[in-house]
Order: structure tokens, then C-alpha cells, then sequence
């Protein structure tokens, strides 16, 4: 059970998230400010926001029932994550960060045209939204799990402190909470947590005495999976928004690429804290009825008061920190793809404006995540619809230094269609809409690239972007 300390220990973290978002509103005083905290971070700083960004339910609610369920092979879940990054920072990171743009779509529309750009916005909404729900499911799963509130008013709530501080303080929020839940998540996931599961069961060899062969076996989760998990997120995490967006707010492209490194080991390291809780609460109890509150039920079981409270806000802290990229990169991509160029906005109104686009997106995140209620659904509708549409065109764009405004367009059309075309055949959980995804983007992309004669000479120089010899400002 959830003793006072433990409730305590929770409220504190709330309140302290509340303070945050007052603090940090005084430093929001311009767009860049607001969205990209002025692009602006140091090292530390920076290192810790972009890992707490791609550490979310998925990596840890996720990752721990992925060990529950097949043991060790789990850690191809959190370990797709750290590889992602990885190359993040190895291929793209330089180029991107010194573009000086506030979405990616920016970058797709000065490769390929505005109406690319609008089509590439409307795909990374959908996968913002997503993902923005997968948290708010994942916060909901864990206040449930912690204080015995139905689902419903967990999502709520956690939804609700969620927009308070976003509102407020925008990235410069996000960045000072980042180093909140960096702390409360390396504590709690990386170190109590599996310090306190491995010494219920006996330590690893209790594990080997007690768990089947197969938990100990690194592929149990079947290749189609680990296929699934690399189609879905490596090429989702090289041109998510919500990771773009952390890496624009480095204050130099050093920072950007050094940064993201460190992180891509953090995050592989707080995977396998995930797989050792996962691994253990079945160890002690392998017929959970509802594997969806792994994390939540491991540290309820082996963590005792004070310590369960502090393991609990780690999960929480994991979360939110991801919710929080979700629904601002949802409001920027709102604001600078689809509103700025259309709706005359004055400057002294902007910071407004994404103000109540984030919370008008976080409101909606609730709603949604009240009819879903599925992490795994979440995860693989977001990650289908960026991975499957957006990247080819995205990528080559880096790759080629002469690229076709048709090629780039109609593969984010053709590539949607197909997407979403397997879904309605094959249902949402299947692999066939990003691998055919990525398949027909590529497919398509050559063909019109080949074969059109108007093609664009792209140039990348520190903080611009030179097309057809002519320099592209964004903006």
C-alpha cells in the first residue's frame, strides 16, 4: 500500500512543477523564449532535457511490461530509443541545429515548397498528439495505480498541472522541470528501484533459480518485433518535432550534437533499470492481471515507504517531461506551419497565442487519452504515421544536394495514404502501415526525382540555407 510519506513525497513534486512554470513565465518574454527557450542551453542543461524528452511512458511504463512479458529481450524497447539518438546526434544534429528554424516542417517547406510543408504538419501533428496521449494514459495509469482514483480523474489531473506550467513558462518550463525529473528519474528508476527489486528476489541468481529460460534469452520477443520497433522509432526520433524542438534550444551546434550523445547513453542505461524492475515483479508475481501497471505494481512491491513515493514521481517525471514535448511541439507546429503565413498575428500577441494552443492541445490530449487508454495503441500510431511519412522525404533532403519539390510533395501524400490505407485493413498494431509506409515514400521520392528536370541546389551554411544559389531565412 501507499503510506503518507509516499503521498506527501508526490504532492511535493507537483507543487514543485506548479512553482517552476511561475518562475520560469518571467523568462518567457519573446517566441524564441517561449519555444525554444531562447536557444539558449549549456551542456548540462541541455543533456538533461533531451533525455528526459525521449524518456517517457513508452520507455518506462512500456519497457518495464515488455520485461514483465518476455524478459530481457525488453530491452530492445528503451535500447531502440538510446540507438535513435544516437544516430540523431552522428547524422543529422549539425546540419539541423544551425538551420535556426522553430519545426521541421520549416525545413520540408524550404526544400519542397508550402504545400509540402503543409502536408508534412498535418503528419507530425498526428504524431504529436499521439504521443502527447501515450503520456497522459501513462499519467493516468500510475495516479490510478497510486492513489486508487479511477483512470478517468488521473488523466485529468495530471493533465491539468501538465498545462499549467506549460502555459506559463513554455520551453523555459520544460527546461528547469527537465532537471527536476532528470534527478527524480535517475534516482528513482536507475538506482532504487532496481537496487530494492533485485534484493526481494535474491539478487540475479534468484532470478536465474526462478524465472524460464526464455526471460534470459535477448531476441524472445521475436524478430518481427524487434523489426517493428526499429521501423517505428529510429527513423521517428531523426525527425520528431518534439526531439527537434529540444535540440534547438542548444546554444550552439557543440552543445546540440554533445549533448544528445550523452544522452543517448543515459537513455540506454535507464532501459536496463527498467528491464531488471520488469524481470523481478515477475520473478514474485507472474500472473499480474493487468500488465499495463508493471511499473506502478514493482514499486508498490518492493519499495518501502518513502522510497515507493520518490520511485513513483520518477515514473511520473518520466512522463510528463515527454507530455511536455508533445503538446508544445503540437502548439508550434499549430502556430509556425499552418497559422503564422495565414493569420496575420501581431508580435506582442504571439507568446499568447501558443499559450492557448497549448492548452487548447493538452485539453484535447485528455480527451483522447480517455477513449485510448492504450499505451502501445498510442505508440504505434504516432510513431507509424512520422516514421512511415515524413523521414524518407526529410533525410534525403540531407543526403542529396539536388532534390525535387514534386519528389518531396507527393511522397508525403503517398505515403500517408498507404499508412493509413493499412491501418483500416490491418488494424493499428500491425507492421504493414510503416513498412509499407517507408516503402512507397522511397519508391515514390526516386521515381519523381529521377525523372523531374526542376530540381533544387541545396547548400547548408552555418544558420541558413542556400536553394538554387538564393539564401532561405526561416521563418
Amino acid at each position: 500500500m501507499v503510506s503518507t510519506v509516499d503521498y506527501i513525497i508526490i504532492v511535493i513534486y507537483f507543487v514543485g512543477l506548479l512553482g517552476v512554470g511561475f518562475i520560469a513565465s518571467r523568462k518567457a518574454k519573446t517566441k524564441e523564449d517561449y519555444l525554444v527557450a531562447g536557444r539558449s542551453l549549456p551542456l548540462p542543461m541541455f543533456t538533461a532535457c533531451m533525455a528526459a524528452v525521449v524518456i517517457g511512458g513508452g520507455a518506462t511504463l512500456g519497457g518495464t511490461e515488455l520485461a514483465y512479458k518476455s524478459g530481457i529481450s525488453g530491452i530492445w524497447l528503451g535500447g531502440m530509443y538510446a540507438i535513435s539518438i544516437f544516430l540523431l546526434a552522428w547524422l543529422l544534429n549539425t546540419k539541423m541545429s544551425n538551420m535556426r528554424i522553430l519545426s521541421t516542417n520549416e525545413g520540408i517547406g524550404i526544400f519542397y515548397g508550402p504545400q509540402a510543408r503543409l502536408v508534412g504538419a498535418l503528419v507530425t501533428l498526428i504524431y504529436l498528439f499521439m504521443i502527447a496521449v501515450l503520456q497522459i494514459v501513462g499519467i493516468g495509469t500510475i495516479l490510478h495505480t497510486m492513489l486508487g482514483w479511477s483512470s478517468q480523474m488521473s488523466m485529468i489531473v495530471g493533465g491539468v498541472i501538465i498545462v499549467v506550467y506549460l502555459i506559463l513558462g513554455g520551453m523555459w518550463a520544460v527546461a528547469f522541470t527537465d532537471i527536476i525529473q532528470f534527478s527524480i528519474m535517475t534516482i528513482g528508476v536507475i538506482i532504487l528501484a532496481p537496487i530494492f527489486a533485485l534484493n526481494s528476489v535474491g539478487g540475479f541468481e534468484g532470478l536465474h533459480a526462478t524465472l524460464p529460460e526464455s526471460y534470459f534469452n535477448v531476441t524472445a520477443i521475436g524478430y518481427e518485433r524487434i523489426l517493428g520497433y526499429i521501423l517505428l522509432l529510429v527513423p521517428g526520433f531523426l525527425v520528431g518535432q518534439d526531439v527537434w524542438q529540444k535540440a534547438f534550444t542548444a546554444k550552439n551546434a557543440k552543445v546540440s550534437k554533445n549533448g544528445t550523445l550523452l544522452a543517448s547513453g543515459y537513455i540506454f542505461i535507464y532501459a536496463v533499470g527498467t528491464v531488471i524492475i520488469g524481470i523481478c515483479l515477475y520473478a514474485v508475481n507472474p500472473s499480474l492481471e493487468n500488465t499495463n501497471l508493471s511499473f506502478a505494481t514493482a514499486a508498490i512491491t518492493f519499495a518501502p515507504a518513502g522510497i515507493r513515493g520518490l520511485i513513483l514521481a520518477a515514473a511520473l517525471a518520466a512522463i510528463m517531461s515527454t507530455a511536455n514535448g508533445g503538446i508544445l511541439g503540437s502548439s508550434t507546429v499549430i502556430y509556425n506551419d499552418l497559422l503564422k503565413d495565414r493569420i496575420k498575428i501581431p508580435a506582442d500577441k504571439e507568446i499568447l497565442v501558443n499559450r492557448v494552443l497549448a492548452g487548447l492541445v493538452c485539453l484535447l490530449s485528455v480527451v483522447c487519452a480517455l477513449w485510448i487508454q492504450s499505451i502501445l495503441v498510442a505508440l504505434d500510431v504516432a510513431y507509424a504515421y512520422l516514421s512511415g511519412c515524413v523521414f524518407v522525404p526529410l533525410v534525403f533532403a540531407f543526403i542529396f544536394k539536388r532534390i525535387s519539390a514534386r519528389a518531396g510533395l507527393y511522397s508525403l501524400i503517398a505515403s500517408f495514404v498507404t499508412v493509413t490505407a493499412f491501418f483500416i485493413i490491418d488494424g493499428i498494431t500491425a507492421l504493414t502501415p510503416i513498412k509499407y509506409g517507408i516503402l512507397v515514400s522511397a519508391i515514390v521520392f526516386f521515381i519523381i526525382n529521377h525523372f523531374d528536370g526542376k530540381k533544387r541546389e541545396i547548400t547548408f551554411a552555418e544558420g541558413k540555407i542556400i536553394v538554387d544559389g538564393r539564401e532561405n531565412q526561416p521563418g
